[in-house]
């Protein structure tokens, strides 16, 4: 490598998402209405600069197509966007659908120029970019909300994985804490 390309900062993979406060990020039918009814100015204001931070947008199919439905178009049309499916084959907007191995397309993204890269949702795409070691952050908004059974974070069991927690703050009712992976230091 040379010194400039030491100088470039890597890209990260971010996971940013909300949850209720019982851990399922929608319900059993996929369903985030309950999100939409709570109401937080300050929510709202993080999720904006946030979003302002990164230029690339990956989920997996189900994601994609709730998107779509809550939104009734695709909602990331200002941003490279990638939909991992072995199903879904073309789209209506500006996505690009990716049928092969997740982890090396990830690979291949954060070695690009480029802004963060947000994982929008996909709990098996989550559990294996983060089996990978390329998942770099997690910022989990927590809602004043119990659904009491629903749809998990992760999909399957994993083995420990450490965090290392950055930050965490109040947004009006909800809380967010952001995490790097165990064996980041800071």
């Amino acid at each position: 490598m040379t010194k400039e390309q030491d100088k470039v900062p890597k890209r990260r993979v971010i996971l940013q998402i909300a949850q209720s406060l019982d851990g399922f990020i929608a319900e059993r039918n996929g369903s985030t209405e309950w999100l939409t009814k709570l109401d937080s100015t300050e929510a709202e204001s993080a999720y904006q600069r946030f979003y302002g931070s990164i230029d690339t947008v990956i989920m997996g199919r189900k994601t994609y197509q709730r998107a779509l439905k809550l939104a009734g178009s695709y909602p990331y049309s200002d941003k490279k966007g990638y939909v991992f499916s072995t199903s879904l084959h073309d789209t209506d907007d500006p996505t690009t659908v990716v049928a092969g191995n997740v982890v090396q397309f990830v690979e291949s993204l954060k070695a690009e120029k480029g802004d963060d890269i947000w994982l929008v949702g996909g709990a098996d795409i989550f559990t294996t970019l983060l089996q990978a070691g390329l998942i770099d952050e997690i910022i989990v908004t927590i809602a004043p909300v119990l659904l009491g059974d629903g749809i998990s974070l992760v999909s399957h069991d994993l083995p420990d994985v450490a965090l290392k927690l950055q930050n965490g703050r109040q947004l009006g009712q909800f809380i967010q804490l952001t995490y790097s992976m165990g064996n980041a230091k800071g």
